[in-house]
């Protein structure tokens, strides 16, 4: 019970943060950026299916962080959330998910990519608009504030929804949960930030330069995960 009324919470706030987001996105009328937007769209709702089941209950990694991190870097809160709620729907869609999962974890990404992006763009100097030269050094700060508050509010909010599932301790399916999920957050952080370089250098169409790297991540997710269920003694992921 109290798990469903968890689940229904963060399907409306999360509703409301993705519709207010699209309401933004209308408002300000068709640019070319959404052409490029779109692209990166399609390839999260692809990649989003490349998760990674982890040996806990109903719990995965998805490898389209990269993507939600380098659409806020480029397109902006709005527009990464709306790549958020995608990542979030098509990562619960593999396999035998239920509705309520798919509303869950499509509100949830929505509600912590919105927040997250909030934190990143007061970090950006000039109200959110980027100089004319940008480093990696520039990039840091904001960048490791982007992923932290996207990690600690995700996994919170899912270990929150699982821990009330299943009757067990939170903070025992945190500390289980959160490395594998950190582990993809920086990566996905740091490769979002190197291509957004590129980005700026070469124009929005580079920014597919990231789409080999969560084929990379997954594959070294899965070996990974391989060998742990092994260890463990056969557990089926």
């Amino acid at each position: 019970m109290k798990g469903n009324v968890f689940i229904g919470a963060v399907a409306a706030v999360g509703a409301a943060v993705l519709g207010q987001s699209l309401y933004h996105v209308a408002a300000d009328g068709f640019e070319a950026k959404h052409l490029a937007w779109l692209g990166i769209a399609v390839l999260t709702l692809l990649v989003g299916r490349l998760s990674v089941k982890l040996p806990l209950p109903h719990c995965r990694v998805s490898f389209a962080d990269a993507f939600v991190f380098l659409s806020v870097m480029v397109f902006g809160g709005d527009l990464a959330t709306m790549t958020a709620a995608l990542d979030g729907f098509a990562s619960s869609s593999r396999g035998k998910g239920t509705w309520h999962k798919k509303v869950f974890n499509t509100a949830a990404m929505a509600l912590s990519v919105n927040l997250a992006a909030r934190v990143f763009t007061r970090l950006v100097p000039q109200n959110g608009q980027w100089g004319m030269h940008v480093t990696l050094v520039d990039l840091l700060l904001p960048v490791a504030a982007l992923a932290f508050t996207q990690y600690v509010l995700n996994t919170a909010l899912v270990s929150g929804v699982v821990a009330l599932k299943e009757r067990q301790s939170l903070v025992a399916i945190w500390q289980d949960s959160s490395p594998w999920a950190g582990t993809a957050y920086l990566a996905g952080s740091v490769a979002a930030a190197i291509v957004f370089l590129v980005v700026r250098e070469l124009g929005v169409v580079s920014a597919f330069a990231i789409l080999p790297f969560p084929a990379i991540l997954y594959l070294t997710y899965r070996a990974c995960l391989d060998r742990l269920v092994r260890t463990k003694g056969g557990m089926t992921l």
